[in-house]
């Protein structure tokens, strides 16, 4: 590879001699789009607040990231205190940086921040207007705990357009172990803004940042500069900056850039990258000084004319959600017993999808995600404490836009009008509080037959939600015995604190479980999962009888799935194994060829291609239209708590991230589809370009939640609260998150 030096004029005279027919060279400037979550190492410490990696260190009192218009990340305190911790290799008294911003609104008084470091009150910091660099001895330890006391908090008054509880915007804290390595106006990896108004990352002294993209078939251009044109952003005499690009199978250059000029120099540097690779890792080394650097890649994209849409003919659609539903126990996706007769017949004249993943798995926030196309962060209905906000726009609204009669039918206690998880429908029966409600899915499938008497002559959207195969696995006859006897739990299993936490506590203790008592578990939800398949195959048989099957469009799915031991855990909420994320889903369009879709696709294209289906367009939404699906998708999931793990899941890799803890683990599903090896170090390219996917769509939700309104509080009756105590009770139980992931025990990198 050639080692180009010049102007940038120059350095864009040969991208344009790479042009291609059909394609246009395209800039994609990695410091805007992926410095915030490249991979830094250096010797010292860095917190970036707004950082998703940086959640893990934050404890109380911090608001949610932001970036600021300069695109440097952020976080607000927003109490009375607020705190954080971090580890150090290193133990001793240094100097730190703290990079902060007062809040301030017309009469705000001066603020001033008190720093307790390890129990040690230092010296108050006076804030001047603007963002700031101060200053903090701190005698380290190797684990450290700093809370920080504002003068101010509270809601601001007068024309202050932000009325949230602000105390000080907090960008970095950084702590260089050799002090020459951070000067007093630049941090560590600060984005600054060069001479020609385009963003570099300061590279400190003997510090490296890694940044992964995307490749498309056509070569592309790496492209850096380094320095820039004003005394103290010169790349000074001494500088060395080394440059490699690596894909999966190893390194594919490797150079170094030197600076020999003794006043210190800007130089442009640049080299064609051809790879059969779909994604490279570009790093980059400091040595000797520090420098401002700015890479950029340049890829060849092909501006293909959009698929036209097909034009579907007016129909009805009824939604099936199967609550709890683990897709690898169904005979459609593979598993040997036959618990879903009707679905799998179903699936047999339907475009069946084989990678179907859920946003989150627990009820409030995934269906949330279906009813708006929003990811959780972004809809923000995440926990028992929340309602989906009353403005908030749905797809079954959209519908009744259009001219459908809607409504909705629930059999679980959370999918209900107190969570505003009946957003929409004209009609919404939760049909447990129903007195005639039998405590299954039969009744559910009744409440529906009786309005479909009154709809049937309008078009309609029908959901319905049933509580099956969830816990309480509690299958009626025959199908309690169907798939084994009934010498444990004759009665199934029906008491969640006396009966599976109990078990969850023993093997989170390290304890084997009996075999047959798995086994019975295991028994007692697939004959719940066959329970539920015959009330599909009588749902489907009304429609029959009515003669409304090829007028009707059916969609079956479920809102999670569930872990039955697989990994040391029974239930839900708390792993994104793929028992828990992998869920069916199927559309069966009357005269439309079956077909099975091998791509990873995620519920939040449920709401756009459903609106497809009945001819409405939309825009703004996180899904995309099932009926045309992207391949190389990137599904993500999470967990409850506030800061929940996460799931990046590829066609063959996939990473789970704890967003408390720090640690990962990732897999090899090509190899490992039961999840039983943790690659994290082995695979350290493919882990890392899903980390920064991750990172990176965290940092989008998280831009696209700080625009947006506040969520509204959940609003329960006594009545109700009693009937979600247990759910509130299980949620809180689950904050005891540490013993509840397999990989707590077997990862700890």
């Amino acid at each position: 590879m050639p080692r180009v030096r010049g102007d940038i004029a120059t350095l864009l005279g040969l991208a344009g001699m790479a042009i291609m027919v059909g394609c246009e060279r395209t800039p994609v400037e990695l410091l805007e789009s992926r410095i915030a979550v490249a991979q830094k190492r250096w010797d010292g410490i860095l917190l970036e607040f707004g950082s998703p990696r940086a959640m893990p260190r934050l404890e109380s009192g911090w608001s949610y990231g932001e970036t600021a218009k300069d695109g440097n990340t952020f976080r607000w305190a927003v109490a009375e205190e607020a705190s954080f911790r971090f580890e150090s290799a290193r133990v001793g008294r240094f100097l730190a940086w703290i990079e902060c911003e007062p809040f301030e609104f017309d009469g705000s008084p001066s603020q001033f921040i008190q720093l307790t470091v390890n129990g040690e009150e230092l010296e108050p910091i006076g804030l001047r207007p603007g963002r700031g660099r101060y200053p903090a001895w701190i005698d380290l330890r190797a684990t450290n705990e700093v809370t920080i006391r504002f003068r101010y908090a509270g809601e601001p008054t007068g024309r202050a357009a932000d009325k949230r509880r602000l105390a000080v915007a907090f960008y970095r804290f950084e702590l260089p172990f050799d002090a020459a390595q951070a000067p007093s106006k630049r941090g560590a990896f600060a984005r600054v803004t060069g001479d020609d108004d385009k963003p570099g990352i300061m590279l400190p002294a003997g510090g490296e940042i890694s940044l992964y993209a995307e490749l498309d078939e056509e070569p592309a251009q790496l492209r850096i500069r380094v320095g820039a044109n004003s005394p103290e952003l010169l790349a000074a005499r001494g500088t060395r900056l080394l440059v490699e690009v690596r894909e999966k199978s190893g390194t594919i250059l490797s150079e170094m850039i030197e600076v020999q000029e003794p006043r210190g120099e800007v130089l442009d540097w640049g080299a064609d990258i051809e790879s059969a690779a779909t994604s490279i890792e570009v790093r980059l080394v400091a040595e000797g000084h520090g420098v401002l650097v700015r890479p950029e890649l340049v890829v060849s994209k092909h501006h293909a004319s959009p698929e036209p849409r097909d034009r579907f003919p007016r129909r009805n659609l009824v939604v099936v959600f199967l609550d709890g539903a683990n897709a690898l126990r169904m005979g459609l996706y593979g598993y040997s017993k036959e618990t879903t007769p009707s679905i799998d017949a179903l699936g047999a004249r339907s475009i069946v999808f084989d990678t179907a993943v859920s946003q989150a798995v627990y009820t409030i926030a995934s269906i949330g995600s279906v009813l708006t196309s929003h990811y959780p962060e972004r809809h923000q209905n995440v926990s028992f404490a929340d309602r989906l906000r009353e403005d908030a726009v749905t797809f079954p609204a959209l519908l009744v836009e259009a001219g459908y009669r809607t409504a909705g039918f629930s059999g679980n206690a959370v999918v209900s009008k107190a969570f505003g998880l009946d957003r929409g429908y004209q009609e919404f029966f939760q049909v447990r509080e129903r007195e005639d409600y039998t405590g299954r899915g039969d009744s559910v499938l009744r409440a529906f037959v009786e309005w479909l008497d009154e709809a049937e002559d309008e078009h309609f959207l029908a959901y319905l939600h049933f509580r099956e195969p969830h816990f309480p696995y509690d299958p009626p006859p025959p199908f309690d015995t169907a798939f084994g006897e009934s010498e444990l739990f004759p009665e199934g299993i029906t008491d969640w604190k006396n009966q599976i936490e109990v078990l969850n506590d023993k093997a989170a203790a390290g304890e084997r479980l009996p075999a047959e008592v798995i086994d019975r578990i295991r028994v007692l939800y697939d004959g719940n999962m066959a329970y539920v398949d015959s009330l599909v195959g009588e749902l489907l048989g009304e429609l029959e009888r009515r003669g409304l099957s090829d007028d009707t469009i059916v969609v079956l799915t479920a809102d999670h799935g569930e872990a039955l031991f697989e990994h040391d855990y029974i239930g839900h909420n708390t792993q994104l194994y793929e028992e828990s994320i992998r869920v069916p889903l199927m559309i069966h369009i009357p005269a439309t060829k079956a077909r099975r879709v091998e791509g990873v696709v995620e519920l939040v294209d449920l709401a756009p291609t459903i609106l497809e289906l009945a001819g409405v367009a939309v825009n703004n939404l996180d899904g995309q239209s099932l009926l045309r699906p992207e391949p190389g998708r990137i599904a993500f999931s999470r967990t409850v708590w506030d800061k929940p793990r996460y799931s990046a899941r590829g066609e063959r890799y996939k990473l789970i991230w704890d967003s408390r803890t720090d640690r990962g683990e990732f897999y090899d599903l090509e190899r490992d589809s039961e999840e039983t090896r943790n690659i994290l170090k082995e695979e350290p390219f493919m882990s890392g370009l899903f980390e920064q996917r991750l990172f990176a769509w965290l940092r989008e939700q998280e831009r696209l939640r700080a625009v947006a309104p506040l969520p509204e509080s959940a609003v329960v009756t006594e009545e109700q609260r009693e009937l979600y105590k247990a759910y509130r009770d299980k949620e809180q139980e689950n904050r005891g998150w540490g013993r509840r992931q397999r990989g707590d025990q077997t990862t700890g990198d």
